[in-house]
């Protein structure tokens, strides 16, 4: 069972920036996971929510910001630190040389960000990020499907946190070969069900030993955590 750490390891570091990737890389994750939006200028950034205020000392919405003006805020102001939000390309070279997993959270359930999907693929490949170690996920899950008709060679994951009727045949109508559900969006039958019908089930966000216990004996194949060295300390990986 793999291991993905949440917007970085987001238990010491200030989520979604280069320190907590880098801690990511340095404590043995078997992948990343952040989140993607754009600025009013076409820029693609790494932030959680739709606006600043919450995780850095900026004001505003990255919609309304070029990137220049969302490029003063502090990051890592929380944390007593001083890091900017972070670019997708930024990222995608730290990640670069490593084997690590990558996985994409397009932000665009609440603001759509037009055009997001096209601009992602340009990223990716003017990098040259290996696309086989690229996952797309969406709470949206009509922009994974216009995802899918600019390119096959990226995993699709659908983001839940609810429970969907006949999920497997939800996800093959999707091109999806992923479900990244809440921690209690699904029953122990129905997660199994997924992993028997080869379905990459990796629940969000796991948080406790119970839930380490669970997913484990679910064989599903991975966990996104805050903690990676306290997974893997407890699931003694």
């Amino acid at each position: 069972m793999k291991l993905f750490a949440h917007r970085g390891v987001m238990a010491h570091y200030p989520e979604n920036t280069m320190s907590a990737f880098r801690a990511a890389i340095h404590t043995g994750a078997d992948g990343i996971e952040t989140d993607v939006h754009m600025t009013r200028d076409g820029i693609l950034v790494l932030i959680h929510d739709e606006s600043l205020e919450r995780t850095t000392d900026g004001r505003g919405r990255v919609v309304d910001l070029t990137f220049a003006e969302l490029r003063t805020a502090n990051a890592a102001v929380h944390f007593g630190g001083d890091e900017p939000v972070p670019t997708l390309e930024e990222f995608l070279a730290l990640a670069m040389p490593t084997t690590l997993c990558v996985n994409l959270e397009l932000k665009t359930d609440i603001e759509h960000y037009p055009g997001i999907e096209e601009r992602l693929v340009e990223v990716v490949e003017r990098t040259g990020f290996p696309a086989d170690r690229l996952v797309i996920s969406s709470f949206n899950h009509d922009t994974l499907r216009r995802l899918r008709k600019l390119t096959t060679e990226y995993e699709l994951a659908v983001l839940s946190s609810r429970r969907i009727a006949d999920p497997v045949a939800y996800l093959k109508q999707l091109d999806a070969s992923a479900l990244h559900p809440s921690v209690r969006a699904f029953t122990d039958a129905e997660i199994e069900a997924l992993v028997e019908a080869g379905i990459f089930v990796r629940p969000y966000t796991v948080k406790t030993l119970d839930q380490l216990a669970r997913f484990r004996k679910l064989n599903v194949d991975a966990l996104f955590v805050n903690d990676i060295e306290w997974a893997r300390t407890h699931l003694n990986l």
